[in-house]
């Protein structure tokens, strides 16, 4: 792999990597609901806040074989690092994936995420 395709993907820094990150986020973040995805976002406080937001993604069994959510997990990986941007800062963001996203195309699934991440906006 060259530098440049280093320095595009997600560093450890931007993603949740412990399960308590990501069950925190579920069970007090705030619930936005999408027709393929499900995001939840969960607003550190003031000084614990990093200058961006994390993102953990889950895509279970239920959505295809090994295959279908590993593309399903590059689709979003790949969407949200384009737009990372419009995440607001300190946040940490848990993506899920429902058994629809499988039928879907990268395009809609990523116009989905950048529409629920427009709507996470500032608590």
């Amino acid at each position: 792999m060259s530098d440049k395709g280093r320095q595009e993907g997600l560093g450890r820094r931007d993603r949740l990597r412990a399960r308590s990150c990501f069950l925190a986020a579920q069970r007090r973040g705030r619930r936005i609901p999408g027709r393929n995805l499900v995001v939840y976002a969960l607003f550190c406080p003031e000084h614990e806040r990093k200058e961006r937001a994390r993102i953990g993604i889950t895509v279970s069994k239920k959505v295809g074989n090994a295959v279908v959510r590993n593309r399903v997990k590059r689709w979003l990986r790949e969407s949200y690092r384009r737009m990372a941007s419009s995440a607001p800062g300190g946040t940490d963001l848990v993506i899920i994936a429902r058994p629809a996203t499988a039928h879907s195309t990268y395009q809609r699934t990523a116009e989905e995420l950048g529409e629920l991440l427009a709507r996470v906006g500032m608590p």
